[in-house]
């Protein structure tokens, strides 16, 4: 059965000419069906007669500049919002914006809620490796984590490696300079005993050489380190490629 999945067609830094380019895509494809979020007077003469897509309508855009709770607030029709409530209604399974980023996490938030005793949401990312797609999060929604955050972190990752990725117990480490127990800064050696007690199967810290070797499923981090390994990821593949 395919799944359903709302993408926010007004955000981002090009539009939505990115989506319409990627309908051949969809057409060769039984995996998904799509609710496009936005204007129709400006979408659907683009369409050409794709019969796996369906237009939405939604009023505002939350434009990169602004504040994101404010302006959730002041545009309740934007396509972010209109996008997350479809998921919410259960008219699809998936949201996808390429637009505000705060914007997005604080739709999510406030329209699907958060899994119980998260309290702090986390970006997160899968990336490739040689063995096998791996989860990393937070990759810079927090920069300044306090330790049982790190435990909120790892129990999301969990859950989206169990779910999406269909790993039975994943493997989660937690990013630091070393090894063992005692390595580290003074939030992720408080963390360290947290992560061992948490219904999670925690396998102990892990080093930067380590993230792409297929040893673990999720790795935890604050959002500081996680958006510098990120970028220096990406720098490198582009580099290398």
């Amino acid at each position: 059965m395919p799944v359903r999945v709302a993408i926010d067609a007004m955000g981002g830094d090009f539009g939505f000419k990115p989506i319409l380019e990627a309908l051949p895509i969809l057409e060769k494809t039984d995996l998904a069906e799509i609710l496009l979020v936005g204007n129709p007077e400006a979408l659907e003469p683009c369409l050409n007669g794709t019969t796996k897509v369906t237009v939405v309508p939604s009023g505002s855009v939350v434009d990169m500049h602004e504040q994101a709770s404010v302006a959730l607030k002041k545009k309740q029709d934007s396509s972010i919002s209109v996008a997350t409530r479809l998921v919410r209604e259960g008219r699809a399974q998936a949201v996808v914006s390429a637009g505000h980023t705060g914007a997005t996490m604080a739709s999510a938030v406030t329209t699907l809620g958060r899994l119980e005793g998260v309290k702090r949401p986390a970006i997160t990312t899968v990336l490739p490796t040689g063995d096998h797609p791996i989860i990393v999060l937070d990759v810079g929604a927090n920069v300044d984590v306090r330790p049982e955050m790190f435990v909120q972190f790892a129990i999301m990752g969990s859950v989206y490696a169990e779910e999406v990725l269909e790993r039975k117990q994943p493997r989660v480490g937690l990013l630091s300079i070393g090894t063992e127990e005692s390595k580290g800064n003074e939030q992720t050696r408080a963390a360290f005993p947290l992560l061992k007690n948490a219904p999670i199967n925690f396998v102990g810290n892990m080093e930067g050489r380590q993230v792409f070797g297929g040893e673990f499923d999720v790795v935890v981090c604050d959002g500081f380190v996680g958006n510098i390994l990120l970028k220096f990821g990406e720098a490198t593949a582009l580099h290398i490629y």
